[in-house]
C-alpha cells in the first residue's frame, strides 16, 4: 500500500483559487498542475496519508442506486485510512484532493446543469470547495464521502450497510442530521437520533423534511443547555423521542 504524505494547497492559495475560478470558471478545464503554474499556487507538507493506490469508483448516474455514494463511502475511508474529524475539518485538504486525484470524480458526480454565470458559481464553490460545516458535511464531492463513511463506520448500533440505507434515503435527512453541531460532532447524539427516526419509519411514520429540521433544531436548543454528549443513547433514546413525536405531531407548512 502506498501511504504519502499528501501535500496541499496553502490557504492563501485555496482563497485565490477560489477567486480566480468564481471570475473564470474556464479555468477549470485545467489540470492541477497547470492551474499551480498558472495562478502561482502553493503547497504545504502535511502529516495527511493518502493511500493512492486505491481510487473511488466512478459514478452511472444520477440516482442513489448509480451514483456510487455508498461504495464511495467506504473507499474514501481507505483512502484517508488515519484522517481525523479534526483533521477533517481542513478544507485545503477537501480542495486539493477535488482538484487532483479526484478531479475526474468531481467532474462526473457534480456536472454542470446550468450555464447561467450565478449558479455555475455557486456549484463551484459548493462541490469544489469546503468552506463550514454544512460545505464539508453536504456539499463538497469529497468531504461529504468522508463524514459519511466515519460516522457509517462508528455507530455502533448499526451495521455500516444500515447507516448508510438510513442516510441516504433523504438528502434532506442527511442534511439535517450531519449539519447540525450536536450530531455531527458527537457518535451517540447520532446514534440515538438514527434508533429514533429507524424504529418511526419501520412503525409507518413517513420522513417529513419540515417536521424534522424542527425536531433538529429543538435537539441543538436542548444540547445548549445539556451535555447531550456525555449521555449514553439509551438515555438519549429517552430524551430525544418524546421530542421527535411532539415534532410530528406539529403541523408544518
Amino acid at each position: 500500500m502506498s501511504d504519502n504524505l499528501y501535500s496541499v494547497l496553502k490557504t492563501e492559495s485555496v482563497l485565490k483559487l477560489k477567486r480566480s475560478l468564481l471570475a473564470n470558471p474556464a479555468l477549470l478545464e485545467l489540470s492541477f498542475d497547470d492551474l499551480c503554474d498558472e495562478l502561482h499556487l502553493s503547497l504545504v507538507t502535511t502529516n495527511y496519508k493518502v493511500n493512492t493506490e486505491v481510487t473511488l469508483v466512478m459514478p452511472k448516474g444520477a440516482t442513489q442506486e448509480l451514483n456510487g455514494d455508498t461504495e464511495n463511502c467506504k473507499l474514501i475511508l481507505q483512502i484517508l485510512p488515519e484522517l481525523t474529524p479534526a483533521q477533517a475539518t481542513d478544507e485545503r485538504l477537501w480542495v486539493t484532493l477535488c482538484f487532483s486525484l479526484f478531479k475526474g470524480y468531481v467532474n462526473e458526480r457534480w456536472p454542470f446543469k446550468s450555464s447561467s454565470e450565478e449558479k455555475i458559481q455557486n456549484h463551484i464553490s459548493s462541490h469544489w470547495f469546503a468552506n463550514g460545516v454544512r460545505g464539508r458535511m453536504r456539499d463538497n464531492a469529497i468531504s461529504r464521502l468522508w463524514w459519511m463513511g466515519y460516522m457509517a463506520k462508528n455507530i455502533p448500533a448499526f451495521s455500516v450497510d444500515k447507516v448508510f440505507e438510513i442516510l441516504f434515503f433523504n438528502s434532506d435527512y442527511r442534511s439535517s442530521l450531519l449539519e447540525r453541531n450536536s450530531s455531527a460532532n458527537a457518535i451517540n447524539v447520532t446514534t440515538a437520533i438514527l434508533k429514533i427516526t429507524d424504529e418511526a419509519y419501520t412503525s409507518g411514520t413517513p420522513f417529513k423534511r419540515d417536521n424534522f429540521r424542527n425536531f433538529m433544531m429543538k435537539v441543538d436548543t436542548l444540547g445548549g443547555r445539556s451535555n447531550l454528549a456525555a449521555m449514553d443513547v439509551d438515555s438519549l433514546v429517552r430524551v430525544l423521542k418524546p421530542i421527535y413525536k411532539e415534532a410530528y405531531e406539529v403541523k408544518v407548512g
